[in-house]
């Protein structure tokens, strides 16, 4: 089962990539590559064949950054 993404999850990463935009999506390139790389390649498979790339690798990493917070918050809790 998936774990909650909360209101203050979502608030706090729209608040990093608005303050660190670029730093924050190259932290998140390097992170996917060593944790995840097959969701890394999904991503950018899915955005070749998008109108706007860095859109959709942008949600896709606020996705998956979203839900690796909220599994940490869960299992602290």
């Amino acid at each position: 089962m998936l774990p909650v993404v909360t209101a203050d999850i979502r608030e706090e990463l729209e608040r990093i990539v608005e303050n660190a935009s670029d730093e924050w999506k190259r932290e998140m390139v390097h992170h996917l590559k060593e944790d995840n790389p097959e969701v890394n390649s999904l991503l950018l498979n899915l955005a070749q064949n998008s109108q706007d790339a860095k859109r959709v690798i942008l949600a896709g990493y606020l996705v998956y950054k979203a839900l690796e917070v909220a599994d940490e918050n869960e299992t602290i809790s």
